[in-house]
């Protein structure tokens, strides 16, 4: 069966021609030399400079006569060919000349090397050129519409028996147009950098009476006003949209951007408390003596199952946090001791009572069911490593998942039933409900100012994106308005994600939120803290479990240390004069560790492991069939 598959595959692939095969390859320059005859004859001669980067088999020329032309125009499907390659003359070079629909196609056989500088020349007769009109004899012709690489530089020449009066080159709207040059009967353009398919067209007239011998074509009436019409309008069509990118747009993006910051202000007025209260206010003991679990439930709406490792939720609190603050507080409490030993440092459970039933699920958690462990054996009981999958095989797949599944599992239902018991304790404690539901109308501002911070960003980097591509034009205030957008959209995102799911602070909410941010704005503050205050705290041992809790505990630990500052709890005491917080980070955050694991072991399959790659060829396509090949 794979024979006959590979046998299909090769006949296929001999199937294509070369030509689909990309040739990566730069045009140095491009020149045009247009000369218009008395009897609406013209000679086109091309001049196209390619400098290749792979190895090649030729060229492709073509010139078409799709769209709208003069009646009786043709093309000489016999043009002239040259080409000279690293700057000598390829005598005798074989073309092929291939009509299609709409013109015809010069392939020119001359293979060659990697790093070849190549020069083609075709020289193409044409007749009935120009528009002749009663007035004017008028040129509306693209010479150029579909080159497959960009043209570093590209000049034009027109030239006739008489010369042209006006002579217009252009190149779509918004992208800078060529400099025109007039010098007796020649007419002159340059550009620099013309992107690739970036078609360019010339517009002139002269006199009827200089085409006297033409050919009549029949076409009756003058022509001159319509013609300024047509240009007067390009000009016009090109300010307005310059004036539409340049301003307009930018300006309605700016306005999208206010009305956001006006709607986040009607939210922010909407669900703020009543009272205001200050900002950078200090206190120097707790507002309320509450165990941490609890005061993160009950204050910041932040339980142990939202900022688990394996959950993406977020609050105001990390998972290492709350487990650490939770253990040093259970220390502090003479639950929980810390013991030295000679294989290092342990945690022991002295008692049980006067423990909540969630520290006890905690302590279980951690503990893995023991009553003694080495503080680097934390959550011994989910300990896992990529071992469990690296290098492993197809049969082995189920296993690996199922073990996954099975730790994510045991794990997800402790932490469920930690947080019921959370919830029990603020019961009990009587804790009112500080935070409510956003409302309809907060709800409306909310969907209001993300749709006016979002659009800007698309918008933004979109139409800076598209003109720069289509129009080689460049406005830097969109892709500015479009970071402003992004940025006001992440700040935005991470200010109201939790309001979304929690609620907003009510009243008493607000009040309680205050009296502990003041707390942590004195441990924010303590390492600057004059002697004064440092007299005023008394109970430092509560401050050690909840500056564990905020993130502060090397600064309080550091403070302790340095000013010798004693507690009843011996545990405490060693914990800070051994700066065993370090050891406790360390060993908490490896739960992350095995939770990442586990998450991965538990979808694990070897064929997505090994990096297969997608289906199809890497690197084929279309390409070749204009340009080289």
């Amino acid at each position: 069966m794979k024979k006959t598959f590979f046998l299909l595959l090769f006949c296929l692939f001999c199937m294509f021609p070369l030509s689909v095969f990309a040739i990566d390859y730069k045009i140095p320059s491009y020149q045009g030399d247009l000369y218009i005859h008395a009897d609406n004859r013209a000679e086109f001669r091309q001049k196209i400079v390619y400098q290749f980067e792979d190895d090649f088999n030729g060229q492709l020329v073509g010139l078409g006569r799709a769209g709208k032309m003069p009646s009786g125009f043709q093309i000489d499907p016999h043009p002239k060919v040259q080409v000279f390659k690293n700057g000598r003359e390829i005598a005798g070079v074989e073309s092929q000349v291939i009509e299609e629909t709409e013109g015809y196609t010069v392939k020119i056989f001359n293979p060659g090397q990697e790093g070849d500088t190549v020069e083609v020349i075709l020289v193409w007769n044409l007749k009935n050129l120009l528009f002749l009109y009663d007035d004017i004899a008028e040129l509306n012709w693209q010479p150029l519409t579909d080159s497959s690489e960009s043209i570093e530089k590209f000049e034009f020449h027109v030239r006739g028996d008489k010369g042209a009066e006006k002579l217009f080159f252009h190149t779509g709207k918004l992208f800078r147009e060529g400099i025109i040059e007039k010098s007796n009967l020649d007419y002159t353009i340059r550009l620099d950098n013309l992107p690739a398919k970036r078609g360019v067209e010339l517009h002139a007239y002269w006199p009827r009476t200089d085409f006297a011998s033409a050919r009549d074509q029949g076409l009756k009436g003058n022509r001159l006003e319509e013609f300024n019409r047509i240009e007067d309008a390009i000009i016009k069509e090109k300010g307005r949209s310059k004036i539409l990118m340049d301003w307009i747009i930018p300006s309605l993006l700016s306005l999208s951007l206010l009305l956001s910051s006006f709607f986040q202000f009607m939210y922010r007025r909407k669900t703020s408390p009543s009272v205001k209260y200050a900002k950078n206010h200090r206190l120097y003991e707790p507002p309320m003596d509450l165990e941490p679990m609890v005061l993160a439930e009950a204050i910041y709406s932040t339980s142990l199952e939202e900022v688990s490792p394996l959950a993406r939720g977020g609050g105001k609190f990390y998972f290492e946090e709350l487990v650490k603050a939770t253990l040093l507080d259970v220390i502090d409490r003479g639950n929980v001791s810390i013991i030295s030993r000679d294989d290092g440092i342990r945690l022991s459970i002295i008692k049980k009572s006067g423990l909540e039933s969630f520290e006890k699920d905690c302590l279980n958690l951690a503990f893995s069911g023991k009553d003694e462990v080495m503080i680097s054996d934390l959550f011994e009981a989910y300990r896992v490593s990529d071992s469990l999958y690296r290098g492993a095989k197809a049969a082995e797949e189920e296993q690996i998942q199922r073990k996954g599944r099975k730790l994510i599992s045991s794990f997800e239902k402790k932490l469920e039933k930690i947080q019921e018991g959370v919830e029990r304790r603020i019961s009990f404690l009587g804790i009112p409900e500080y935070y409510r539901p956003l409302n309809q109308e907060e709800k409306n501002f909310l969907l209001a100012r993300g749709i006016c911070a979002i659009l800007p960003l698309f918008l933004g980097f979109g139409l800076f994106w598209y003109n720069f591509d289509a129009h080689d034009h460049v406005f830097i205030l969109l892709p500015i308005i479009g970071l402003l957008s992004l940025i006001l959209g992440i700040v935005y995102a991470r200010s109201t994600k939790l309001d979304i799911r929690d609620g907003v602070l009510n009243e008493a909410g607000a009040e309680a939120y205050y009296l502990w941010t003041s707390f942590e704005n004195m441990l924010r503050d303590i390492a600057r803290l004059d002697q004064a205050e440092l007299e005023s705290i008394v109970v430092w041992n509560r401050l050690l479990v909840y500056a564990t809790l905020f993130g502060y505990a090397d600064k309080v630990s550091h403070l302790m240390k340095v000013h010798q500052i004693q507690v009843e709890n011996p545990d405490i005491n060693l914990y800070v004069a051994y700066g065993w917080h370090s050891m406790f980070d360390h060993s908490t955050a490896q739960m992350r560790h095995y939770a990442s694991v586990a998450n991965t072991a538990s979808t694990y399959s070897v064929s997505s492991s090994n990096g297969s790659s997608g289906g199809g060829f890497s690197g084929g396509g279309g390409g070749g069939s204009i340009g080289a090949f």
